[in-house]
């Protein structure tokens, strides 16, 4: 009783952290993380956890608006409660916790005298950070003998040593969120445009029209919401059907010269339905520059001039990677400057108790953040040293993963961008800083393992925290109740993801899951462990150039951002425009900012307001379409399923 009393959104006749809640938001989380693997590696059809706001957290939560709203009275501050948890679990079935299965799995599996993996690392490997070779490993790929259970005993140690990773990684990323949560919401105003289509998903019911979800009784909104959805349906007869013909997304790109990459022209109308959201002068950015460094790509190659070879994970080519690197360390380090004032509060607060400091609205106190981040860093410094990379590498490493993660998720935050990566991973990043000459095989094998972790980006949990404190910031009493469904989502998500990954392997051999587990994702890191092994290099002053031309162009738009008043062109889409894939999405990011544009200019800030559900509905029925797509695959095309244009 005393935790339905505490946490009550204002307005709302039930409290947010029921026991209901909870309940069905584990039931998301774990049908999230579930349903992404699923989707992937058995059905081979739409990826219902690819991008930063998923599928498999958007359609439940529609659904659930719409059945059980008003039957259940589930009030705003439940549904928040529910689809924070579903978009925390769908962060980690394939892209996170299925490459980190992945990664410590194939060592033995896939060595062969070829890859000369065994020469390389296999007297430095860490036993209890891998799966060891025999019948266990063998059957994981290959499917499991008739009448032989599931040998789950050979996976207890290395899935907790791997699960205290992932605690200390996702401390790392919540105590961090709380620490920036007041410096971002409440000084500096970020938008989160991304949340736009939910937020309005759970929106109050009014009573006043036939939907429980409001806008939905809006006409603009079924406009929007038929037109994308119909495109699906539309194609999804192709499924039935070959040769009926289809509505097209893709259309000739448009390049500027023979040199010079192409840029796609990709009709992603959910894309469009979010740029509607961004402020124009950032959306101005992303495709200006996106434009401006393909040109500047272009007479690079003109001329033949290279960074380097391309790293997996990372933005291509290496110059453009390194550059955009560059641009995101300054994005961090200036983002911390501007929040030097809110931070020495948060450190008072946490290292001397200073009753001037109010923390009342955070889910975990000051004092909490900062030591608990004190304390999962430490960890992460501890276990890479337990696994054998050399200390002068790790401090570089570790900045690299901040600097990557958090850039990313101020970028999603700011942008609305659905879909990004890393510019530059930390392992190559501390390598050109450092030289891999100077590193031991050891330290090698060691930054392999560390790819389990620390890899894809394209779905990760620090945006996903972002938000949910974003989120929460609506549910004004006792904040600190708040931090159960978020430890529930994380603990849940992580063990359904794992126990779900490794049965399914058993039962259909992990060998038939695709690149993750077989192809060239699964061997890239322990390739590339060969590769740098047999070519050792001193310091990389090349790349290193690039991102030092990066980051001070960034500065310079920063300076002229907040010196000149008529400046146009915001440094956040120097940092992301080249990064792959907005590459892909920029063509509708282009179309988004023309729209918002045009309706500003005719109809002012009243018209813009008015044309809000059309691409809200725009973004949901391209999320329904996708569930509806899901569906239809799992009934009639089971392990020959279709994709839904997404983002890439």
């Amino acid at each position: 009783m005393a935790l339905a009393r505490e946490a009550v959104v204002p307005g709302f006749a039930r409290p947010a952290v029921t026991f209901r809640a909870l309940v069905l938001g584990t039931f998301l989380t774990v049908m999230a993380t579930i349903a992404g693997s699923y989707a992937r590696f058995i059905l081979h059809t739409t990826r219902l956890d690819q991008n930063h706001l998923s599928v498999a957290a958007v359609f439940p939560i529609v659904v659930i608006a719409l059945v059980l709203l008003r039957p259940l009275k589930l009030s705003r501050g439940e549904l928040i409660v529910m689809f924070s948890m579903a978009l925390i679990g769908a962060t980690m079935p394939t892209y996170f916790v299925g490459k980190l299965i992945a990664n410590f799995t194939v060592p033995y599996y896939l060595a062969t005298p070829e890859n000369q993996w065994a020469t390389y690392y296999e007297p430095y490997l860490p036993e209890w950070s891998i799966l060891p070779a025999g019948e266990p490993l063998r059957w994981f790929f290959e499917g499991l003998p008739r009448g032989v259970s599931v040998p789950w005993d050979v996976w207890i140690v290395p899935v907790f040593w791997w699960m205290t990773v992932i605690a200390a990684f996702y401390g790392c990323c919540l105590f961090t969120m709380v620490i920036l949560r007041k410096q971002w919401i409440e000084h500096e105003r970020i938008d989160y445009p991304l949340m736009e289509m939910p937020l309005a998903v759970m929106e109050e019911d009014n009573r006043q029209g036939f939907f429980p979800i409001p806008i939905m009784n809006s006409p603009l909104f079924w406009a929007g919401f038929s037109l994308t959805l119909c495109i699906i349906l539309w194609n999804v007869i192709s499924y039935f059907s070959p040769t009926f013909p289809t509505i097209p997304w893709r259309f000739a790109s448009i390049q500027f010269g023979r040199e010079f990459p192409p840029i796609p022209v990709r009709l992603y109308l959910m894309v469009v339905g979010f740029g509607y959201f961004i402020n124009l002068d950032i959306s101005l950015s992303l495709w200006v520059f996106n434009v401006l460094t393909n040109l500047e790509n272009g007479f690079f190659n003109r001329f033949g001039l290279k960074a380097g070879t391309d790293e997996e994970y990372s933005t291509g080519p290496l110059a453009m990677g390194a550059q955009s690197m560059g641009a995101f360390i300054v994005v961090v380090l200036v983002g911390f400057w501007m929040a030097r004032g809110h931070l020495r509060g948060v450190f008072r607060k946490a290292f001397y108790r200073d009753d001037s400091v109010d923390d009342s609205d955070e889910i975990v106190s000051y004092r909490t953040a900062v030591f608990g981040l004190i304390a999962c860093s430490a960890y992460l410094v501890v276990w890479h040293l337990a696994t054998g990379m050399a200390f002068k590498y790790i401090p570089i490493f570790l900045f690299g993963a901040l600097v990557m993660y958090l850039g990313i998720t101020r970028v999603i935050a700011e942008t609305g961008l659905i879909s990004i990566r890393a510019p530059l991973m930390p392992q190559p990043f501390a390598m050109f800083v450092m030289g891999s000459d100077v590193l031991s095989q050891q330290t090698q094998v060691s930054i392999a393992l560390s790819y389990s972790w620390c890899s894809d980006t394209k779905t990760t949990i620090m945006p996903a925290l972002a938000h949910s404190v974003k989120l929460y910031d609506t549910v004004r009493v006792n904040q600190r109740r708040l931090i159960l469904p978020i430890v529930l989502a994380m603990g849940a998500g992580v063990l359904a993801t794992f126990a779900y990954t490794i049965y399914m392997g058993y039962l259909n051999g992990a060998a038939n899951y695709g690149g993750i587990f077989h192809g060239g994702l699964a061997r890239y890191p322990w390739d590339n462990l060969v590769k740098k092994s047999k070519d050792p290099f001193a310091v990389q002053w090349l790349p290193i150039m690039y991102m030092g031309i990066g980051a001070a162009v960034t500065l310079l738009f920063m300076i002229l951002r907040y010196r000149v008043a008529w400046w146009p062109l915001h440094p956040i889409g120097f940092a992301a425009g080249p990064v792959y894939p907005v590459n892909n999405v920029i063509f509708a990011i282009f179309l988004a900012w023309a729209i918002k544009s045009i309706v500003l200019r005719i109809g002012g800030i009243r018209a813009y307001r008015a044309g809000r559900p059309f691409f809200i509905g725009l973004i949901m029925g391209h999320f329904v379409g996708a569930g509806i797509s899901f569906v239809v695959d799992m009934i009639w095309f089971p392990g020959q399923g279709h994709s839904i244009p997404f983002s890439d």
